[in-house]
């Protein structure tokens, strides 16, 4: 969320290095506050081709107690898995539209009764394209 931690940093590094495109969530306003933990003086978003901003609270959480100097109950897990849910679901829905009414091969829950049979059905049938044991 704060963009500021080393890993996070030389992921999105070597992921450009190799010609990807560097999407990353975080807090501007919080990245901004914060110095940076990686020898170049680097942030998150320093790297970042589309950076897209959770606007949530300078260090993250959001709840005060009266007998404690930090907040609790950060906001980056919510919003952030909202975000990406958000993008999933957008994306299916340009893969729906793009494909003249074929399937859209979308796993299926596992939870749900015959889920593992259908996800193995379709994991087989792109099993050259996924790299990922089922």
């Amino acid at each position: 969320v704060s963009g500021r931690n080393p890993v996070t940093i030389e992921m999105a590094n070597t992921a450009k290095l190799k010609g990807a495109t560097v999407i990353g969530i975080t807090n501007m306003s919080y990245s901004k506050e914060v110095t940076s933990r990686h020898p170049s003086g680097k942030k998150m978003y320093d790297l970042c081709d589309i950076v897209i901003d959770n606007h949530g609270e300078i260090g993250d959480a959001c709840i005060s107690l009266e007998n404690a100097p930090q907040k609790v109950a950060p906001t980056s897990t919510v919003v952030g898995a909202t975000i990406l849910n958000s993008i999933f679901s957008e994306a299916a829905k340009l893969i729906s539209e793009a494909t003249n009414g074929e399937m859209v091969p979308i796993f299926a829950s596992a939870n749900m009764d015959h889920g593992d049979e259908f996800n193995k059905k379709l994991f087989n049938n792109y099993k050259e394209v996924i790299h990922y044991k089922y």
